[in-house]
């Protein structure tokens, strides 16, 4: 590509070119639009520089020696810049002064000596940087001045042709001819500008959502009850991608007076809260790069939650402190949703375990709050770390108050919530209770093996096995465990036929230890039985083994640990 006669073009076409490749070489700087005057930024960095600071680049399309008109208006980009209540929060490090002509020492001189008198330090980039960005994404200077973008335009029908994949029947779809038309599609697309394309394939379930920086747009062909699938990931180039090429959705979403999705769909209005509408909800169209738009008819439409737009410091350590300040419980969570509607906003906190989630609602002006509670799944984490949690969970009722500060910062520096006074309902605090109880055992039996043990889907766990872990948690803990059998039974012990068992005395035995968490055994070790006054009411042989079967007075037998070094 030959050099770009710059002087040859209008003023407002230079801009437009220079600022998508200065958007290209610093991809996440943002366009500032021009409504009430630019303030003296064309293009922002928020805080990219040493210490956090931010870098202004003000594009100009002068491209000859500055006149006196055109210096006022460097003048008057600065001033903006210092006095516009709009960037008061900035901290400029560097302003740039972007423009396809290189400064004489006089005009580098002139900019230094300008900046000066508004406090700041200016760097001006001329012609050689311009023509370097230039040759270095010419697929920029292609689509907006040598008619680019056009030939993109009809790359992407020529794309969607290329993976319109059997049309025709009589065609052969094996590996080779497959990997041969997505190579012969990728050089199309790689003339886009502002997207770049990634494409997957499998079978059987669709993909889910992926998580990657400046991800806009997946495209997913395939049927959800399974067989092959294709996906194309849709990714900016750059942060301004989006306003230059939006990704839109126009279209109708249908709800029925009263229905849940009706009230799902005025929570997004008034919060910004996801919703995932009926099927055939949705009648509209997509308007997307790479060929990938298209009329949706009868179509389920999804709003998920952003994971970007945090806010600062989304990393947040919360105790929880009685009347007289003293901490009880602690938690680690992460804000891992924001959004906003005509109502005010939403904000969710997981704790990092994915023990629970707590999701806020402040009702703007008024800034009333509405918080609730919600468990998340906590399946596969580390027993010590959840019961530590629902330890937290016990203690979140009043009079007790929290304290929440942003994570590694020194807690007394944090701000007060009494929010955090959860003051579950009875049958959640049984629920929790119950739960504190089952995973405390977990994490005592950890305390004892060195088989890792992660907390199982509670849900599919059987009550005798649920009961096998409270009862090894309490003989590990010392403790002797009195059971009783059921009226009109008896217990049978396999003690073997050379056993003399004289009745009504104290017969102790050892059994193996152990217990089974998400369908692993987990030996540990042996605990004893014993029967006191046990009478013998018969024998029973059943396949060479003996067994014997006794009653207790009062239908009681004690668990005990085994002494130390037994087993």
């Amino acid at each position: 590509m030959g050099r770009v006669e710059w002087t040859r073009l209008e003023g407002n076409d230079v801009e437009a070119v220079i600022a998508m490749l200065v958007n290209r070489e610093r991809p996440d700087s943002v366009r500032i639009s021009t409504s009430r005057g630019d303030g003296g930024v064309d293009i922002l960095e928020r805080r990219p520089g040493s210490g956090g600071r931010d870098l202004v680049h003000q594009v100009k399309g002068y491209c000859r020696a500055l006149t006196s008109r055109q210096k006022a208006e460097v003048e008057t980009s600065l001033r903006t810049l210092t006095k516009d209540p709009r960037w008061n929060r900035l901290n400029v490090e560097l302003w740039y002064l972007v423009t396809p002509w290189d400064p004489t020492p006089e005009a580098e001189t002139w900019l230094q000596e300008l900046a000066a008198r508004y406090g700041l330090k200016a760097v001006w980039r001329g012609l050689s940087y311009v023509e370097q960005l230039a040759a270095k994404y010419p697929d920029v200077v292609d689509y907006y001045l040598h008619g680019g973008k056009t030939a993109v335009d009809n790359a992407y029908k020529a794309v969607a042709a290329i993976f319109a994949l059997g049309g025709d029947q009589q065609e052969t779809l094996d590996i080779p001819s497959v990997t041969a038309r997505v190579q012969a599609a990728l050089p199309a697309l790689d003339a886009d500008p502002h997207y770049r394309y990634e494409l997957r394939f499998g079978s059987d379930d669709l993909p889910p959502q992926v998580e990657r920086q400046r991800l806009v747009m997946t495209w997913v062909s395939g049927r959800s009850g399974g067989g092959p699938w294709v996906a194309v990931d849709v990714i900016a180039r750059c942060a301004a991608a989006t306003d230059e090429r939006p990704i839109t959705i126009t279209g109708r979403l249908v709800a029925k007076n009263d229905s849940d999705f009706a009230h799902e769909l005025r929570d997004f209005a008034a919060f910004g809260t996801p919703f995932i509408s009926p099927a055939g909800a949705y009648t509209g169209e997509v308007d997307a790069p790479g060929g990938l738009g298209g009329r949706l008819d009868n179509a389920r439409i999804m709003a998920l939650p952003a994971r970007e737009g945090l806010g600062a410091n989304p990393q947040l350590h919360v105790e929880i402190m009685n009347p007289d300040g003293e901490v009880l419980a602690a938690a680690d969570l992460d804000r891992v949703e924001r959004s906003h509607g005509t109502d005010g906003v939403r904000v969710v906190l997981e704790e990092i375990h994915h023990v629970f989630q707590i999701e806020d609602r402040y009702r703007l002006p008024e800034t009333s709050l509405r918080r609730t509670f919600r468990f998340a799944d906590f399946t596969g984490e580390p027993p010590a770390a959840v019961f530590s949690t629902l330890q937290f969970l016990n203690v979140c009722q009043a009079p007790n108050i929290g304290r929440i500060s942003v994570r590694h910062t020194p807690p007394e520096r944090g701000s007060l919530d009494k929010a955090w006074a959860l003051d579950f309902p009875e049958d959640w605090q049984r629920r929790l209770r119950i739960l504190t109880l089952t995973i405390e055992a977990l994490a005592t039996i950890q305390q004892h093996t060195s088989t890792p043990i992660r907390v199982p889907d509670l849900s599919l766990v059987l009550p005798e096995e649920q009961q096998r872990w409270l009862l090894a948690a309490r003989l590990l803990r010392g403790e002797e465990v009195v059971a009783t059998y059921p009226a009109g039974h008896c217990l049978m012990l396999d003690l073997g036929s050379e056993v003399d068992v004289p009745d009504g005395g104290t017969l102790g035995m050892q059994r193996p230890l152990d217990v089974v968490v998400g369908g692993d055994q987990v030996n540990l070790g042996v605990m004893e039985i014993w029967l006191s006054d046990a009478t013998l009411v018969r024998r029973e042989e059943c396949e060479d083994r003996t067994y014997h079967l006794f009653t207790t007075p009062d239908r009681r037998y004690r668990y005990r640990p085994a002494p130390e070094g037994v087993g």
